[in-house]
């Protein structure tokens, strides 16, 4: 189960850093146009905080990115945010600069729900940012920025260059957010698939177990209710399983176990019929749409597969048998206790008597 945590753990991450490694190179491009900007229209602070905001994100892409996810995003975020005011500020609100900050609001979800799992934390940034968003509205609203005429001949320009640059950031990493959630929503899938024939799956002989088989039971009772059509119930032993450990060792039992539960599945492939170990060394058969009659001929089947069976171990030559008893459910008896019962007291009465033998009703 660790294991599985790690590996969903690991891709969340691998994926997540494909999508932020091209943002980050793509900021990278980004603040070294708005240096060449910022160069010719002889802005010296906004050209040293571009100098400064190339620094960290190459800083971010080569040293902290991998192995501090979170920290860059925060840095990224700060980043971000500061540059946008800043601009904002300087130049004025019709330069676009506002709109940056909001393209992280997908990233900030996803930090907040799937790597810190504090949604609370996505909650408060997000509104934040918003509410951050109107207070420098309702400034640069009220005052006239310190080089706005200076950029009056290119506001439209860089509002147009800007949203263009937001909207295709926003795009990329809504994509990105909805598509790692698909891989998550496929991760757990297949781990609930996993989890599922871990619990319906015996470990040692890798066919169903008691639980599955009992869910089994009860889908072909629901048919029995609306057909009527009889099934039967075969309960196997194999004789002697425990002279079998106590002379050759219980390794030498497991593989007996795996190889008659080998015969069984080779068996189902056949015939309409579900196996499963119902405990120990007894096995349970459930045949659907049968009768009694065919469902011993079926049986029989089986205990020849079983008896032409020969298992060496350690240079030992092994026979193995098996005993069955079998009951059937139908009008008359459609108790599924009974018929288990009764299946079992069939194969009592063969174990107690010649063994290597089919007992019905």
């Amino acid at each position: 189960m660790n294991i599985l945590k790690k590996n969903k753990v690991s891709k969340i991450n691998l994926d997540f850093l494909t999508s932020f490694k091209i943002c980050i190179f793509a900021a990278i491009i980004l603040h070294s146009i708005f240096f060449v900007i910022f160069f010719v229209e002889g802005i010296k602070l906004l050209m040293v905080f571009n100098i400064f905001s190339v620094s960290i994100y190459i800083i971010i892409a080569k040293y902290l990115m991998k192995k501090h996810l979170v920290v860059s995003s925060i840095i990224t975020f700060l980043e971000v945010s500061v540059h946008s005011i800043l601009c904002t500020y300087l130049i004025g609100w019709q330069g676009g600069f506002y709109v940056y900050p909001l393209c992280l609001i997908p990233v900030t979800y996803f930090m907040a729900i799937n790597v810190l799992k504090k949604d609370i934390y996505g909650h408060i940034i997000v509104i934040t940012t918003l509410l951050s968003y109107q207070l420098l509205k309702s400034f640069s609203d009220s005052r006239v920025a310190l080089y706005q005429e200076r950029f009056k001949d290119l506001d439209k320009v860089l509002y147009n260059f800007n949203t263009i640059c937001a909207s295709v950031f926003f795009g990329f990493l809504v994509y990105a957010f909805l598509n790692e959630m698909r891989h998550i929503q496929e991760n757990l899938e297949k781990m609930n698939e996993i989890f599922k024939n871990m619990a319906n799956i015996d470990p040692l002989t890798n066919i169903s177990n008691r639980r599955c088989m009992d869910e089994r039971i009860k889908l072909q009772i629901e048919k029995f209710d609306s057909l009527k059509i009889a099934f039967c119930i075969a309960i196997c032993d194999i004789d002697d399983f425990k002279k079998i450990n106590d002379t050759y060792g219980h390794d030498c039992g497991d593989l007996v176990l795996k190889g008659i539960s080998n015969i069984l599945k080779e068996n189902a492939n056949i015939f309409n019929i579900e196996v499963c170990r119902w405990g120990g060394e007894e096995f349970l058969i459930l045949l659907k749409n049968c009768s009694i009659k065919n469902a011993e001929n079926i049986c029989e089947k089986i205990l020849n597969d079983i008896r032409n069976y020969n298992l060496l171990y350690e240079n030992y030559n092994i026979k193995i048998t098996m005993t069955i008893g079998i009951s059937e459910f139908n009008i008359q008896n459609n108790d599924i206790e009974e018929v288990l019962r009764i299946a079992d007291m069939n194969l009592y009465k063969g174990k107690k008597g010649t063994k290597n033998c089919i007992i019905t009703n």
